[in-house]
Formats: C-alpha cells, structure tokens, sequence
C-alpha cells in the first residue's frame, strides 16, 4: 500500500482548524478595495524585508507566524524580499509547510467582505527559480511544487472519518501537463494545473482564475460566497530537491476582461 503523504495528514489538521477558527483575531485586518472593485488580499508592501509576512498563520492556523518565537518560526522558509520598489514573498529551500491567510476569523466575520459572485477572478503572480526534479503533484511520493496556491472552502465529504473543506489547489507542476487537473482527499482536494515545466523561470507570471466557473467545473455545485482562507506553498522534500520561487500581488478582481497569463 502507498503511504499516505504526512503532507496529507498535516494537511487534514490545518483545514479542521481552520474551519473552526483561527485562536487569533484576524479582525485588525483592513481590507483593500480599489476603484475597480478589486479587492486586494496582499501585496507584501507593508511588511519587513527579511521577515515572516505579518498577516499570514502557521500550518495548523492556530497563531500569526511573527507572534511564535524564533524556534518555531525558522521551520518556515518563507521571506519578504525586496527589488526596487517592490517587496514580495520568497520561499526557499525543500521544507513543506503551507502559510495561511484566513478570510473568515474566528468569529465568522467576513474579514474583507468579500463574495466571488461579485469578485470570481483570484489573480496572484508566481516566479519560479528553481523547481523540483521529477516532481508530480498527483503523486503523493513526489509531491512537491514550486509554487501552490490553495483556496479553501466549506465542508466537503468526509475523508479519513472527518469532513474536511472542499479546496481548489492552483500549481505551477514540475512535469504535469499545464490544464490537468487530479483529486485527492476522497475529491474534497481538486489540483489545478497552470503552468508545467522549466519555460518561463526567472520571470513574473501572472496566474488568472474564475473561482466560480472553476468550483462549478470541479465540484459539480455552487460555491459558498466567502473562501474560509487562501494558503501557499512550496517544497521539494518528497524528491529531495531545493526550490526558489517568489510570490506577490493576490487579489479578487471582478469578471471584466480576465486576462491570459502576463509574463514579465
């Protein structure tokens, strides 16, 4: 029998806390509303260069990443970088571990008001350096990705004697075909393929997705107005190989003109 990726289960953990609310107010929180509607989630600009970003949560959802002690907090491989004018997240090296940034607090609150209804589109911007050797994301022995960006939603079916939050998993795949889709956790997890392979590396790439038309396709139903919350990760410790990549400018735009994939 194949094991079951560890990733899986701190996985099954993050998401059962999640759904039952961060022990953290997320409430000091202010939401971003531009002229166009957009709602931008985050864009790093108000963080510390070299530190954790101040907004996103641990693995487990339990507290913000700058308020554990520096223990705890160097098993997270993620840093605010800065080019220019421009500050932005990096992740470096082989450690798995997601980041969350909630969007409902533990109050149930609707931190930035947000309905995909009205705002469907997840825009984010990935630069990949250095991704995973042989990795595939449908594969729990080589489940690695240089860049994955999750957004969680209510309760699915139960997977492993608990119900856990049906989640759409957008990834840049080492060797999956780009528009390839897999399922795992009993179909509460769908990946979502959005770019394979070495083309590209080095240069920002910004990803555009209709959450509402991708949930329909994927889940067969509608889906709840609010994600529970949006997570990031990169690794390459299931094929042992070292990974770069930058992530910046998360965002719910409304349906206008979704662009094709911008490369910069």
């Amino acid at each position: 029998m194949k094991r079951l990726d560890t990733r899986v289960l701190h996985y099954l953990l993050l998401i059962a806390l999640i759904s039952a609310g961060n022990t953290e107010s997320a409430g000091a929180q202010q939401p971003v509303h531009m002229d166009s509607g957009t709602v931008l989630l985050e864009n790093f600009e108000h963080d510390t260069t070299g530190k954790l970003p101040h907004k996103w949560y641990d693995r487990d959802g339990n507290k913000k990443l700058i308020n554990h002690d520096e223990s705890f907090s160097k098993n997270y491989l993620y840093k605010v970088d800065e080019e220019g004018d421009n500050k932005f997240l990096r992740y470096k090296g082989s450690r798995a571990k997601h980041i969350n940034l909630p969007l409902i607090n533990k109050d149930k609150d609707n931190i930035y008001n947000i309905n995909i209804f009205e705002t469907p589109i997840l825009s984010w911007k990935v630069r990949a350096h250095k991704l995973p050797h042989n990795a595939r994301e449908d594969d729990d022995d080589y489940n690695d990705s240089v860049a994955s960006v999750y957004v969680v939603f209510d309760m699915g079916r139960v997977a492993f004697f608990k119900k856990v939050p049906k989640t759409i998993r957008y990834t840049w795949s080492s060797t999956l075909e780009e528009g390839s889709t897999a399922s795992k956790l009993f179909g509460n997890q769908q990946i979502k393929v959005v770019k394979s392979g070495n083309e590209d590396t080095g240069k920002w790439i910004t990803f555009e997705r209709n959450l509402v038309q991708d949930y329909r396709r994927l889940f067969g139903d509608d889906p709840p107005r609010t994600p529970m919350a949006i997570l990031v990760m990169s690794d390459g410790n299931s094929t042992g190989s070292w990974v770069k990549a930058d992530y910046d400018d998360i965002m719910l735009k409304p349906q206008k003109e979704q662009k094709a994939i911008e490369v910069k």
